[in-house]
């Protein structure tokens, strides 16, 4: 899982540009022409990863004879289950320079320690020479430290920069005599006894030791760094995870009809499947599952989260049916009611929901209405506007007059989004199959659009263009917009872009600020139901910033955090 996630780290800073609208997204380059055997990759063939990567050897130098395949000692990463009893049966696949071969054909290899697999490996000029493949179970050698809390006598968070290896703790407070706790890397240890009250007034060493006895060395310190001016800096973007949801945390099948949306809070990443049971959440950080919610006695439709750490829940209600609002702050607290109306139109709504603001404040509320398959489609959304930590109205809105309408959930359904927490902007939506993102300005006329074919990442009718999020960051407005796939087992996988749209006619020049057409997903078997998900998620501190994503049809879901921090 390290290796698989080093790759992601790195084609994320290929292909994205971030802080300023006006950057051009990057791309990977093309692989430079090597000879020889270029990588070997592992697989599970049995039991509940049968099919996904267990490990990957880039190799570096192909005129070795002898190639060691590093197997983690735990899948994934962060559970305790050993890989040891899969080694005697693992398929191996080469990726080899043109007119390359190996002989016999790999197959299913003996990758347990001290097992010689022989072969013949001709090269493309005719060169023959045997070459030895073999499996080696290594511990891992991360040491990070993934978050950090004074506990006692009172809850002080700290923030974690690695790239200084700094842990920041924002107080002016007196913290002579805290104790502590650190959330670490899967299997490292902290050196530490954290329950030991220590003086957080002074500069403090945390040690997190990893599982092959590699150390990583945190100074802990009182301090409140300053931000760089606007939106989220470019050398702080940090890939997550990006895993199948499936096989690691028991998510419906691809094939099963759910209506998955997503929200995040108190360092959880929240999964609803809008089908009756409850929403799921798992670490934001790791993607490692902790169990259900608290959903108390809510029949929830849609989660979503605003800017101030709340999770905003949403029933859903048929037409003259009532729609009901609930809050929580707390994936152990059941939620509360916070506003309930009457769906006075002809069409469903409850199963799209997205906030842009503080509902403890200023926020904008829309639940877009879903159209009916096979009878009409939908053009209408719902907004509520909140101000001062209260509903002031409930409006509907048709867009039909301006030609924009949208099918069915919960595959076909429009994420209309607000462009602002205040209540006189206006709203972006796209949607299959025109895959155009539209903005409506305040008087309700199509002030700008893009169609995301120009992007020239090959969008086109094979994806579903669906899903977005808006959300306000350090004096910027980003949305953040997943294309998922109708057709995986044609090659059709997810991507995800960010726009800066603090000026939101700018989203007719088709710049992200962010452009990841790389995410690798899981299931390419067939079509299922083409259900999915993004959401922003701005830290309570304000400092950070995720993103996270799930394409129930391709079976993936994953995340990215960024900061705002001076550096």
């Amino acid at each position: 899982m390290k290796l698989m996630m080093k790759r992601y780290y790195l084609i994320f800073f290929l292909a994205v540009a971030l802080i300023s609208g006006c950057q051009k997204p990057q791309h990977v380059p093309p692989t430079l022409e090597r000879q020889g055997i270029t990588s070997l990759t592992a697989f599970f063939t049995s039991g509940p990863y049968d099919g996904l990567e267990l490990a990957k050897l880039v190799v570096e130098d192909p005129t070795v004879d002898r190639f060691v395949i590093e197997i983690p000692y735990y899948y994934p990463a962060t559970s305790d289950n050993s890989t040891k009893k899969y080694l005697s049966a693992l398929r191996v696949k080469a990726a080899l320079a043109n007119n390359c071969k190996i002989e016999p054909p790999i197959t299913i290899l003996d990758l347990n320690e001290g097992i010689e697999n022989e072969f013949i490996f001709t090269d493309a000029q005719g060169n023959s020479r045997p070459i030895i493949i073999e499996g080696k179970r290594v511990k891992s050698s991360e040491c990070k430290a993934m978050s950090f809390e004074l506990t006692e006598p009172f809850t002080v968070s700290g923030f974690v920069n690695e790239e200084k290896k700094e842990i920041y703790l924002f107080t002016t407070d007196d913290l002579t005599n805290y104790k502590a706790k650190a959330t670490v890397s899967a299997h490292a240890e902290v050196k530490e006894d954290l329950s030991v009250p220590r003086n957080y007034n002074e500069p403090q060493k945390l040690t997190v030791v990893a599982d092959d006895g590699t150390e990583g060395v945190y100074t802990v310190m009182k301090q409140y760094p300053t931000k760089i001016p606007y939106g989220f800096r470019e050398e702080s973007v940090t890939p997550l995870f990006n895993i199948d949801p499936v096989k690691l945390l028991g998510f419906p099948q691809y094939t099963t009809t759910v209506y998955p949306t997503l929200a995040s809070i108190e360092g959880y990443l929240i999964v609803s499947f809008g089908n009756g049971t409850a929403p799921v959440y798992i670490d934001a950080l790791t993607g490692s599952k902790k169990g259900e919610i608290n959903a108390g006695n809510v029949n929830i439709a849609a989660i979503t989260n605003d800017e101030g750490g709340n999770l905003v829940i949403s029933t859903h209600a048929e037409a003259a049916g009532v729609c009901e609002i609930y809050r929580t702050n707390s994936v152990t607290k059941a939620p509360e009611l916070f506003h309930s109306f009457t769906n006075d139109t002809d069409l469903a709504t409850g199963y799209h929901m997205k906030v842009h603001g503080n509902i403890d404040s200023d926020a904008v509320i829309i639940l877009t209405h879903e159209g009916v398959a096979g009878v009409t489609e939908a053009s209408k959304y719902t907004r509520i506007i909140v101000s001062g930590g209260a509903v002031t109205t409930t409006e509907v809105v048709d867009l039909l007059g301006l030609g924009l309408t949208w099918g069915t959930a919960p595959t076909n359904t429009a994420k209309v989004v607000a462009t602002s927490p205040k209540a006189d902007h206006g709203v972006m939506l796209c949607y299959y199959s025109a895959n155009t993102i539209n903005y409506i300005n305040q008087t309700g006329s199509i002030a700008a659009t893009l169609a995301l074919a120009d992007l020239g990442f090959g969008i086109n009718t094979n994806f579903n263009t669906n899903c977005m999020d808006a959300k306000s960051y350090n004096n910027a407005i980003y949305a953040v917009h997943l294309t998922s796939s109708h057709f995986p087992m044609w090659g059709v996988g997810p991507m995800l872009t960010v726009f800066d749209i603090t000026t939101p006619t700018s989203i007719s020049k088709g710049k992200p600020v962010l452009a990841n057409s790389e995410i690798e997903w899981f299931q390419k078997a067939a079509q299922g139901c083409a259900a999915a998900d993004v959401v922003m998620a701005p830290s309570a501190d304000g400092f950070k910033v995720f993103i996270f994503y799930f394409d129930h049809n391709c079976s993936v879901i994953g995340g990215y955090s960024a900061d705002c921090i001076n550096i």
